[in-house]
């Protein structure tokens, strides 16, 4: 074998040797490139996604918004509705006749007891015409016992105050209206707005 021989079997030898190297690095690198692709690949897709279910999220958060910004105006009108109902109501109460609001506050005045004397409170429309049941509510009671009917001289549409060194009790238009209200406004809501829709 002739040196040349030798030399060129070396670098065969050489070449093959460096194109297996090369190769294997190629492959490495390209595993990897590869890898670095999934990876990325990977991180984009999960960034999408955290991005849409943020936007999505955000949506719900502004159609929740906008339902509780719908149902709030509903719930507002139908308050004003209502507000309007029973101050229609307070009016009609106190215009009725003499005799029929004598006969309402009479019923209320049956609250007073009996053996308590004190002061009736009322508007100066109400003085003249409660005075006479005043008078007849006065004939069945002790002299201790006895009421007195006397303007008020605050805010009072209709109805009375009763009034004690001890005590008070309101039977006030406004005050048996707004206890009404309270305890009617879920059926009345019902009547008013049978069909009333939330979103």
């Amino acid at each position: 074998m002739s040196l040349d021989h030798i030399r060129e079997t070396i670098l065969a030898e050489a070449r093959a040797e460096g194109e297996r190297i090369v190769a294997t690095a190629h492959e490495h690198e390209q595993q990897r490139l590869d890898a670095a692709r999934e990876s990325l690949e990977a991180e984009f897709a999960r960034r999408r996604e955290q991005a849409e279910n943020e936007q999505r999220q955000q949506a719900d958060r502004q159609v929740v918004a906008r339902r509780a910004e719908h149902n709030l105006a509903l719930l507002k009108q139908r308050n004003e509705i209502l507000d309007d109902l029973f101050e229609r109501a307070a009016e009609r109460l106190a215009d009725l006749p003499d005799e029929e609001y004598c006969a309402v506050v009479g019923q209320w005045m049956q609250d007073i007891p009996a053996d308590v004397g004190g002061t009736v409170l009322c508007n100066e429309r109400d003085q003249e015409r409660l005075a006479g049941l005043v008078a007849r509510l006065n004939e069945g009671r002790p002299e201790a016992a006895r009421l007195r009917i006397e303007e008020y001289w605050g805010p009072l549409r209709g109805g009375v105050l009763f009034q004690t060194e001890n005590y008070e009790i309101d039977l006030s238009l406004d005050s048996r209206l707004k206890r009404l209200r309270e305890t009617l406004a879920p059926e009345l809501a019902r009547l008013v707005f049978p069909d009333e829709v939330t979103v």
